[in-house]
């Protein structure tokens, strides 16, 4: 039976993960996005995942109302998330906003869904930040005791989604880590690291990073609310959602072994407190299995993060890369980090000739599937340059970029098939 899956705040750190995976579940299923925002590339990328989007924020009642009331499941994820950390960073008027749309917009959702709809609500560890001595492996039976606006209104959310006799799962997180392609929270202690490492920086650890957090990656945060959601045995449950429990110290000593140009330094400045940790027993108690981890999200933030080194050559020929061979046959991976907006096939015949032609703005990468071919290159803006030639052969990817320059051209490739050849241009 066909369901409907409402996303609210989909253009959002988690948002935007969530959409993925269930993109390839928009062709069965209905699935909608709704965030205050509009975001033209996420926005389009949507369109062709076919999920559907409606701009509208969480205080616009008929808004939602017209949006959810025949909703199957509702990830609430919409807030405000630029939030102070301690009380001094707090005004007023950002409090203000931060209780109002927490609290009346999750009334209004709650308001919105029927009463068969299964609400999946993320909440946060730092429910807890007012624990005046450190405590690990705290429970969801753990009375909070928030103190900034932010912790506070996801207290009273909780209260009032338990009141609302509607279907729900409540999830606590821990320290959201990882890499995405939108909306990056780079504030978040792992995010904050890797991108200092990137950079060669230098990380500063208060107190000599003695405090204590719980992490969790943000793939596996999404794959456990889709777990949720679609698991009719957990229902009007609260769930730890975390990973680790690791000290700000050893977090910034795995950017240091990935990246040794990176420098820490110890300071003396205090911090509130010397943090705490949940318990996540009960969540691995549904089955539920975590798949990623802290070292390898870091190693991916800092590897997209750093400096490149750049080939300079107009044309080059790439290897395929992290090679999987049994004896079945071989995958060979070539990694496209640019958009691609067309993929063509060419079959071309034994001692034919193609090309004889320039492109002004695309990048070129023709994957050989079969065959061998000449390729030979000039670059156009260059005076008396030579003509240069590359053998390509059977799983070569053979790159030809693009250099812009007055006269309309760049350079010229020819491409000489040579044996039978078929291969794919990209």
């Amino acid at each position: 039976m066909k369901k409907k899956i409402v996303i609210i705040g989909g253009l959002g750190y988690i948002g935007t993960e969530l959409c993925k995976i269930y993109s390839g579940e928009s062709w069965s299923n209905s699935v909608v996005v709704i965030d205050s925002r509009f975001i033209s590339e996420r926005v389009t990328q949507l369109r062709d995942w076919k999920i559907e989007f409606k701009q509208g924020g969480l205080l616009d009642k008929n808004f939602l109302k017209k949006n959810l009331f025949d909703a199957d499941i509702v990830f609430h994820l919409a807030g405000v998330t630029d939030v102070a950390y301690v009380k001094k960073d707090t005004n007023k008027e950002q409090d203000d906003r931060i209780r109002t749309i927490a609290i009346e917009g999750t009334n209004n959702v709650l308001n919105s869904i029927g009463d068969k709809c299964k609400l999946i609500f993320p909440s946060t560890h730092v429910i807890y930040e007012g624990l005046r001595k450190t405590k690990k492996n705290i429970l969801e039976s753990e009375t909070p005791s928030p103190i900034l606006a932010y912790s506070s209104s996801k207290v009273q959310n909780e209260i009032d989604i338990k009141q609302s006799k509607k279907n729900y799962v409540i999830l606590r997180l821990g320290s959201v880590y990882g890499y995405s392609t939108d909306t990056m929270r780079i504030n978040i202690m792992p995010n904050l690291f890797s991108k200092i490492a990137s950079q060669n920086g230098v990380i500063n650890l208060f107190s000599g990073g003695k405090q204590i957090k719980s992490l969790v990656p943000l793939i596996d945060v999404v794959r456990c609310m889709k777990f949720m959601a679609e698991n009719p045995k957990i229902n009007n449950e609260t769930f730890n959602l975390t990973k680790e429990s690791i000290t700000v110290k050893e977090v910034a000593e795995i950017c240091k072994k990935i990246n040794p140009k990176l420098s820490i330094k110890v300071t003396q400045d205090e911090t509130p407190n010397l943090g705490y940790t949940l318990s996540n027993k009960k969540l691995l108690s549904t089955g539920f299995k975590f798949l990623y981890g802290l070292e390898e999200s870091i190693r991916e933030m800092i590897t997209k993060w750093s400096d490149r080194v750049s080939i300079k050559d107009l044309e080059y020929i790439k290897k395929g890369e992290k090679e999987f061979i049994d004896k079945r046959g071989k995958i060979s991976n070539f990694e496209l980090p640019e958009p691609v907006n067309l993929v063509g096939y060419i079959d071309s015949k034994r001692g034919t000739v193609r090309a004889n032609h320039f492109h002004p703005i695309q990048e070129q990468k023709v994957l050989l599937v079969k065959g061998q071919f000449i390729s030979i290159y000039k670059d156009l803006l260059k005076k008396d340059t030579v003509k240069v030639t590359h053998v390509v052969n059977e799983g070569d990817l053979i790159v030809t970029k693009t250099k812009r320059g007055p006269h309309n051209g760049i350079y010229k490739g020819l491409n000489f098939s040579k044996p039978s050849s078929g291969r794919k241009r990209t």
